[in-house]
């Protein structure tokens, strides 16, 4: 089946579960409307098809059948400041915060030798080896961490990355720490939520925690 405008927007409605009933009157249009859209009867206005793509968020280049990608990394990474509902415990909002911090830290010149940017690529490479290794993602994904056929993913390996990024900002820490500011909310939703996940399994599944830990 060609995927073209009508095809799309059909699966995407009932990849969310929603009747064109249901649909329509989020998107503030007849039924009848949409059911001719979908049917490929009517053509629908450049207005539309940003609301429609804004609705399932996605780009309006996929929604178009122009692009197998979802989103525009770009443009989401762009629209993202200025999102608003930073509030949110959302995907997009933790990568707002993480944008927010980058941006800090650069700017502040903490770093000598070592960009931010390296950091956060291996803090997500430490999560690309857990997620392959319990099977979420292909585990060819890794790279080097990939040998015979297993991911490798132990306690020393991981505990290596910890130390590679611990050490980086250690050796270069600043001298004249940043003062106190005001929290952008994404990055308080970020931390909130962060730790009240972090302690909950820790109190529920290990022993307490050593204060002098987190100090």
């Amino acid at each position: 089946m060609e995927r073209n405008f009508p095809v799309i927007i059909t699966e995407l409605r009932k990849e969310k579960g929603l009747s064109q009933k249901e649909a329509a009157a989020k998107l503030g249009i007849s039924q009848a409307l949409l059911s001719h859209y979908e049917k490929g009867i009517r053509e629908c206005g450049q207005s539309f098809l940003i609301r429609i793509a804004d609705f399932y968020d996605v780009s309006c280049d996929y929604i178009l059948g122009r692009t197998n990608e979802r989103n525009d990394v770009m443009a989401v990474a762009a629209s993202l400041l200025t999102l608003n509902n930073d509030f949110e415990p959302s995907s997009k909002t933790y990568i707002k915060a993480a944008m927010i911090i980058r941006d800090a830290i650069n700017d502040s010149e903490k770093l000598t030798g070592l960009k931010l940017d390296m950091v956060l690529a291996t803090g997500i490479y430490r999560l690309l080896l857990i997620q392959a290794y319990v099977g979420n993602i292909p585990k060819n994904w890794v790279g080097k961490a990939y040998v015979d056929g297993e991911v490798i993913c132990n306690p020393t390996y991981l505990s290596t990355i910890d130390a590679v990024a611990y050490n980086a900002f250690k050796l270069s820490q600043s001298k004249n720490p940043m003062p106190d500011a005001p929290v952008p909310e994404a990055v308080k939703t970020l931390v909130d939520n962060v730790e009240d996940f972090f302690f909950s399994h820790i109190t529920s599944s290990l022993p307490p925690i050593p204060l002098e830990f987190i100090k």
